[in-house]
């Protein structure tokens, strides 16, 4: 609002403006299909949560097949399950949450550290993964600088082309598992509360749910972009229309597992609540992005990210931008408890900057990701924080403490990796 009463220099107009500018985001089809599909995510993750699908597939593996049998392969399997629900990050540290704290109750595993494994894998593996609901608001944001003729290529190549780049989330998701073949480290001090007896007992699961319930519409997902991509690029899935094949597989996805399910005596009734269901919980990711793409299309009339680069041209070396943006985003993520948030305010900036100075985007675009990631994580008042101290059943409070100091290390190295970058960072 405050943009658009700076551009109009009229309270009344700048607020009518900015209201606007909401309405005008639905004139975008790249816009409007983004909503759609974060709503088709929301429906995705709802249909395998109460298919009891995900407690199917816990059982198999823990009982049937006894594949956890100790504490590496506990944490292993539990870091394993968060790249199913790699489409959505709060997915993906709920389901490590749930699987996680009764496999890590066995070999006496500290919930603080399961916290860390949620964290750790739901909003880095996200922003690492272009399918990913986050991979899709990025990329949703970057066709709006192209649109606006800031960018010249496919939006789709940035988001690939910064992934290398990422050097917080890469080295923080392989934490991960380091940190399991590590025999003794800061959490082996913690103890599970034992007035949690209900951790005692695996979840008990639904004699006629199936693993699959689980599989299937992630598998549906993921083929039909591959086929789509195909197709649309010839024989080449790195020239198809990526950004049609990611929106009408989500269509594909949420037919073809209502037929499945339908065929596993599931109703259709039921299965189109699940849905909408589902798509409810993703509605304030839907405004936020909404949100998101008016703010960017006013950041781009006010000309921001040019009067920075201005600023970064004249009293900072070209050396340092890609250090700065990494520094500038932690900052901002902190304040706010949001990489999201950072992101969408960011973007326009980020892009712009690099465009007028000569830094390379994908380098500028991943310090971008990788201090909005880890300001999302280390803020106390950030959903990552919570969600996954939740999911693993310990106070956020602890989950802060101990969780920081590693956090804080990945992100002093990703400090000297960007400035260390900074010399190669020209176009």
């Amino acid at each position: 609002m405050t943009g658009s009463i700076l551009l109009s220099q009229s309270v009344s107009n700048g607020m009518a403006d900015s209201f606007n500018a909401i309405a005008e985001t639905f004139q975008s089809p790249s816009a409007v299909k983004s909503l759609i599909f974060i709503l088709m995510i929301g429906a995705i993750i709802n249909v395998m949560q109460k298919s009891g699908g995900v407690e199917a597939l816990i059982h198999y593996l823990s009982q049937q097949r006894n594949i956890v049998k100790s504490k590496v392969s506990a944490q292993l399997v539990t870091f394993g399950f968060g790249f199913l629900m790699c489409l959505e990050g709060i997915g993906s540290m709920m389901l490590v949450g749930v699987i996680g704290r009764p496999l890590f109750n066995k070999f006496d595993l500290s919930n603080e550290k399961l916290a860390l494994v949620a964290n750790c894998t739901g909003a880095p593996l996200a922003w690492l993964m272009p399918f990913s609901g986050a991979g899709v608001f990025l990329t949703s944001l970057i066709a709006s600088e192209v649109e606006s003729g800031t960018l010249p290529d496919q939006p789709m190549s940035y988001v690939l082309s910064a992934l290398p780049y990422q050097f917080y989330t890469i080295v923080i998701l392989a934490l991960v598992p380091l940190l399991a073949f590590k025999k003794k480290d800061s959490f082996d001090l913690l103890k599970n509360k034992p007035e949690n007896e209900s951790r005692n007992h695996l979840p008990e699961t639904n004699p006629q749910a199936s693993g699959l319930f689980m599989l299937v519409p992630i598998l549906i997902l993921l083929v039909s972009i591959g086929i789509i991509t195909y197709v649309t690029g010839d024989g080449d899935i790195f020239s198809g229309d990526i950004s049609s094949a990611v929106y009408l597989s989500g269509f594909i996805s949420l037919i073809g597992s209502g037929v499945y399910f339908r065929l596993n005596q599931v109703t259709v009734d039921k299965y189109i609540h699940w849905c909408i269901q589902g798509m409810k919980d993703m509605l304030p990711a839907v405004i936020i992005l909404t949100l998101a793409f008016s703010l960017s299309r006013v950041s781009s009339e006010l000309g921001t990210g040019k009067y920075l680069a201005s600023i970064f041209s004249s009293e900072l070396p070209l050396t340092f931008v890609p250090v700065s943006i990494f520094v500038l985003c932690i900052l901002i993520s902190f304040s706010t408890g949001s990489s999201g948030a950072t992101v969408s305010i960011m973007t326009p900036i980020v892009v712009s900057l690099a465009v007028s100075i000569g830094v390379a985007v994908p380098i500028a675009i991943a310090a971008m990701i990788s201090g909005a990631v880890f300001g999302d994580q280390s803020s106390p008042i950030s959903d990552s924080v919570i969600v996954a101290s939740s999911a693993a059943d310990c106070s956020p409070e602890k989950h802060f403490a101990t969780q920081l100091p590693y956090t804080l290390t990945v992100a002093l190295l990703s400090f000297v990796f960007y400035l260390v970058v900074g010399f190669f960072a020209r176009r």
